[in-house]
Order: C-alpha cells, then sequence, then structure tokens
C-alpha cells in the first residue's frame, strides 16, 4: 500500500506565501498602468516560431471537421495578443499557463506561468524603462533588496550582445554573422566546445551559456540587448544595423527572467521569418508547425507600432523568495 505524503509542503510555505504577494503585485502594477488584463485561448495551430522550442499536440474532433485536426497547447500568448493589438487594444497584459514540451530543470517546468504585457506606440526602449520600474515595484512590495547578490535597487546594467561577447569571451561577434567556421574557431580559442555538426545557432548558445550568462546580472540586473536578427524571429530590425534585431532579455544573478522586441508588423517579412525557422526546424527536429495564417492576416490588415515582453513569472518568484528551485514555487503537493 502507499502512503501518500505532501512534498516538503510546510518546507514551502514561505516561498508559496510570497508568489501570493507577486502575482498580487503584478496585477496592481498593471492597474496602475492603465493596462487590461485578458486572456487569450490556449489552443493553437502553431504553437511558437521558435526552432528550438516544441509544443504540446492535442487533437479536435469538431462535428464541423471531416477529420480530426491538431492543435497545441500554446507555449506562449503572443500571437493571440497581436491579434488584439490590430483590433484595436493598446495596453494589455496576461497572466497564464504555458506549456513547453521539454526538460524540466532547477530552472524549468514543462508547464508554467507566464506574464506578458504590450504597449502602442514604444519601442525595446521603452520595454526597459517600465520593466526596471516593474521589478522595482515588487522588490519593494516584498522588502527585497537582493537576490543571490544581485542587487534590485541599483540602475539597471544595459549590455549590448556584441560588447558581453567582447568582455566574456573575447570574441568580434560582427565578424561571424555569416561565417559558421570563423564563429567556430572563435569559440573554440575561447574555451567553448563546439563540434563540426554545430550550427551558427548552436554555437551562439553555447557562447551564452559558458562564457556570457553566469556574468549576466550578477552585481545589478542586466538588460542584453541587440541579438541577431538571425535569433529574433518575430523582432524589428534595428534600422541602422539591420544584421541586429531590437531584442533584449533580462538577466538577474546569471538568470534569464524576460524577453522582449519591438515587434515586427511587416506581414510578408513575418511570413518569411516563419517559414524559414519552421523549415529549420523540420530539418534540425523531423517535424514543424503550420504558419499561423490567421496572425499573417492580421499584420497585412495592420498592426500598429509596438512593444512586446514575455517574463517567467516563477523565475522572478524563486529569486524574490529565495527559493533555490522552480519547484519550490509552485503549487503542487507532489507526493514523497
Amino acid at each position: 500500500m502507499h502512503h501518500w505524503q505532501p512534498h516538503n509542503f510546510n518546507k514551502r510555505k514561505p516561498h508559496l506565501l510570497a508568489r501570493m504577494r507577486i502575482i498580487q503585485g503584478i496585477r496592481q502594477f498593471f492597474e496602475r498602468g492603465g493596462y487590461w488584463e485578458v486572456e487569450t485561448p490556449a489552443l493553437q495551430v502553431m504553437p511558437c516560431a521558435d526552432m528550438h522550442i516544441h509544443g504540446f499536440r492535442t487533437e479536435y474532433f469538431g462535428p464541423e471537421l471531416k477529420k480530426r485536426r491538431d492543435f497545441y497547447l500554446h507555449t506562449s500568448p503572443e500571437f493571440e495578443m497581436k491579434k488584439l493589438l490590430v483590433a484595436g487594444a493598446e495596453k494589455i497584459y496576461q497572466l497564464c499557463k504555458v506549456y513547453r514540451n521539454g526538460e524540466s530543470t532547477k530552472l524549468h517546468s514543462p508547464e508554467f506561468t507566464m506574464l506578458e504585457w504590450y504597449r502602442v506606440g514604444v519601442d525595446y526602449t521603452a520595454l526597459m524603462d517600465e520593466t526596471e520600474a516593474f521589478i522595482h515595484s515588487l522588490a519593494k512590495a516584498l522588502d527585497v533588496s537582493e537576490a543571490r547578490g544581485c542587487s534590485l535597487a541599483k540602475p539597471f546594467e544595459r549590455l549590448s550582445v556584441t560588447d558581453s561577447f567582447k568582455k566574456y569571451a573575447g570574441i568580434d561577434l560582427d565578424k561571424c554573422l555569416d561565417d559558421t567556421a570563423g564563429f567556430a574557431v572563435q569559440a573554440a580559442q575561447a574555451g567553448v566546445r563546439v563540434v563540426e555538426s554545430d550550427g551558427w545557432d548552436d554555437i551562439f548558445h553555447a557562447v551564452m551559456a559558458d562564457k556570457i550568462e553566469p556574468h549576466l546580472g550578477k552585481d545589478a540586473p542586466v538588460f542584453l540587448y541587440d541579438y541577431p536578427a538571425s535569433m529574433a524571429c518575430l523582432s524589428k530590425r534595428k534600422t541602422k544595423d539591420p544584421r541586429y534585431a531590437e531584442r533584449f532579455e533580462l538577466y538577474i544573478a546569471g538568470i534569464e527572467i524576460a524577453n522582449a522586441f519591438t515587434e515586427l508588423t511587416n506581414a510578408a517579412e513575418q511570413r518569411k521569418r516563419f517559414t524559414e525557422e519552421m523549415a529549420a526546424k523540420q530539418e534540425h527536429y523531423g517535424f514543424s508547425y503550420p504558419l499561423d495564417e490567421d496572425l499573417l492576416t492580421a499584420l497585412e490588415y495592420g498592426m500598429p507600432e509596438c512593444a512586446g515582453i514575455a517574463l517567467g513569472v516563477d523565475r522572478l518568484c524563486m529569486l524574490l523568495s529565495g527559493a533555490e528551485i522552480i519547484d519550490e514555487v509552485l503549487w503542487s503537493a507532489k507526493p514523497a
């Protein structure tokens, strides 16, 4: 006979109570900012545009269909929220569960809580300002001044991706953007393990993981900005240097917390990028997703200039509550 017992629930209670206050603080922040809270469908035809992110597949047997239709649980509410922007919404946010079919680690869960928000008429620099104010607001509400040695009271640092590669890996990224072989040589010289089958993206992620991310947000949170355009399928390219895109990620104590863009609004360019990304996914993993034609039609109708950001709520709760791993901030009484 199995005797079910809650798994370390008493140990996790302080972290879960902090999570409650953080969720309350999130809603208060956006209510003060004049945002609408929205709830969009979780079942999607195209769950994501990133070749390395995978959705959970399900099937629909609706009476109007002659045969089953594949749907996927969304990996982000992004596509549906953008359709609302086209429809006329101007400032929206959403707290929701999202689902990614991948590994579970101390920082990852296949089901997790996402905070996503969008504003019309601003770019990614305005979102940096707002995100910094947002983190300061939550830290103040919880009376938390630091997370794993990273000061949450200090002004956030802003560091470009190219500068981070030079500073921490000694790599000149400008010279490697169209040169996979040269990139592999520079990465190996920096002490990063690469193999012959590695593509450009694989090398980029390996350098990030080994040489750069461990240094980010150690003293104060840091915005890492201006990613290579190939690493930002949904982001607007920089006008002055279209090899790079207006994308940033927020790091606190070496942990990535958020990912943001000045959003791409050109339908033809978005279709091209979707097609290229899904072709790469098919080649790399042996499967791909159909394009979200409704989103592309919405972009053709006209999406206003805007910026958006996705933030991992569980990771933020972990850092602000002092939890060691992500499981400690999840409302789950797993058996011992």
